[in-house]
């Protein structure tokens, strides 16, 4: 019966995989429980207004009786409260002075002097003071994703008034002593029953919502599966997520780094702090590294129309390859160069205070549409960007770049450097920078509800890791 904002912050609790520091670890404070609470007030007063419990027959004497169509209205939850419950590893709800109107149907038979007499009519039952404290926790499916359990359920229904409708209503109100502790009972047990039926299937159904992978530029896969059980305390609850990326055909592949130590935080302002660690992009680089996938081919069928011309080694009247290294012009004129740059070794990705670095090592081959690498060399591209929050994902964007050429070999005789430098900066801005920044716009889709947005999220760059510090909207049905 709690929101989907309840089981999301207690949306944790999978069986241990591996003994190592979290690639992605999230945070959900006080602040995030206490927006849970107006959700859930406003949800919880739509769904009990909403119960429709059992019938219930009975017998006392010559005296039966039937209650039935029982309905909840004029639900009003004053008070309600949340909060961690690291015994039970999960969260108490309190309800407090609840009150609630039940109406029902009554039917009643028995005899008066062997003569039998039955009557029918409606029931009005006024609860006030009702008292509701559940505690939800974290188990596990076979799978081992995680599974929200009620771990218990308890009412207590304080003062409450009882009036009968019908011809029979003055007699029936006399001895309606007889029915106050079953309608007591009955309402207790039921509200209870419906709390627990909503925790383990409504609630357990929401969570799986939760995705423990998520695709990246079609080629790779984060792993968001959790490394231990969901640590509560008083103040917060954390997950710790795995947070490899992996060539989705080949998640077997051994890692052979792991990640570093997540920075400490005190602050709390925030509804949910959400980190992302360089385990990440490195375990995003090391897998296309290793799979061939970084890999750039700069020629004219890539370039904008208006710029094909840059590639030709023949231009009179404009700049090309053929006016940067002149002796492209003279060994193969009326032609054009095509530019491949392929990884050499896994790529550095680097997260300081300042922003995030990405350090490229390739070989760079320039050839021509009539001979093959007729300029060879060893380069290193550093790149600085930036991250930010889109939705429910977090992209990034290239701010700058600067390129190296290491041990040039040139086949057609001495070249500048500098030229090819040009060539390749212009191919970059042209072709590469274009490519990595729609991959970067796409972006990496964080483990969260789809119903949940951020609201004013904040970018954090702490020593190798990202942090997301933002409040919370959730906008689904509950």
């Amino acid at each position: 019966m709690a929101t989907s904002l309840f089981y999301l912050v207690i949306a944790v609790g999978i069986i241990p995989t591996l003994s190592q520091n979290p690639g992605v670890k999230m945070r959900v404070t006080q602040n995030g429980i206490d927006y849970a609470e107006k959700v859930a007030k406003s949800a919880l007063t739509e769904k009990l207004n909403n119960i429709r419990l059992e019938d219930v027959s009975g017998k006392d004497g010559k005296f039966e009786y039937w209650l039935k169509n029982f309905r909840l209205e004029n639900v009003a939850i004053p008070d309600i409260d949340m909060s961690f419950n690291p015994g039970q590893r999960g969260l108490t709800m309190n309800l407090r002075n609840l009150g609630v109107d039940v109406l029902l149907d009554y039917r009643v038979r028995y005899k008066l002097l062997f003569v039998p007499i039955s009557n029918s009519g409606g029931v009005s039952v006024n609860f006030r003071g009702v008292e509701l404290t559940a505690t939800v926790g974290i188990d596990q499916f076979e799978d081992t994703s995680p599974r929200l359990v009620s771990r218990s359920c308890s009412a207590a229904i304080g003062d409450f008034n009882i009036n009968f409708s019908g011809s029979m209503a003055w007699l029936l109100n006399l001895l309606k002593g007889l029915f106050r502790g079953k309608i007591r009972d009955t309402i207790r047990s039921k509200i209870c029953d419906k709390v627990t039926e909503a925790i383990n299937t409504q609630g357990a159904d929401k969570l799986r919502q939760i995705p423990l992978e998520s695709d990246i530029a079609d080629k790779f896969v984060i792993d968001y599966r959790l490394l231990s059980p969901v640590l509560f305390t008083d103040s917060y609850l954390e997950t710790q997520h795995k947070g490899a990326v992996y060539w989705k055909a080949d998640r077997q592949s051994q890692i052979p780094f792991s990640p570093d130590v997540i920075p400490a935080w005190t602050e709390s302002s925030s509804m949910l702090y959400l980190w992302m660690t360089d385990y990440v992009p490195r375990t995003l680089g090391y897998a296309a590294h290793t799979h061939g996938y970084l890999q750039y081919v700069i020629s004219p069928d890539k370039l904008p129309a208006q710029s094909k011309g840059f590639l030709n080694t023949t231009c009179p009247d404009s700049a090309c390859a053929g006016t940067l290294i002149p002796l492209l012009a003279e060994k193969y004129p009326n032609s054009f160069v095509t530019l491949t740059i392929s990884s050499s070794k896994a790529p550095d990705f680097n997260i300081t205070s300042s922003g995030l670095g990405l350090t490229l090592y390739g070989t760079l081959d320039l050839s021509t549409s009539s001979a093959s690498a007729v300029v060879t060399a060893n380069v290193v591209i550093s790149i600085a960007g930036a991250a930010f929050v889109r939705n429910d994902r977090i992209v990034g964007n290239v701010a700058q770049f600067r390129t190296i050429i290491e041990s040039l070999n040139s086949q057609i005789g001495e070249i500048d450097i500098s030229s090819i430098n040009k060539a390749l900066d212009d191919g970059m801005n042209m072709v590469v920078i274009p490519q990595l920044n729609a991959v970067g716009d796409t972006g990496i889709a964080l483990p969260v509800l789809k119903d949940l947005t951020f609201q004013n999220p904040r970018i954090v760059y702490q020593d190798k890791s990202v942090l997301i510090s933002t409040n919370v909207q959730y906008q689904g049905i509950v």
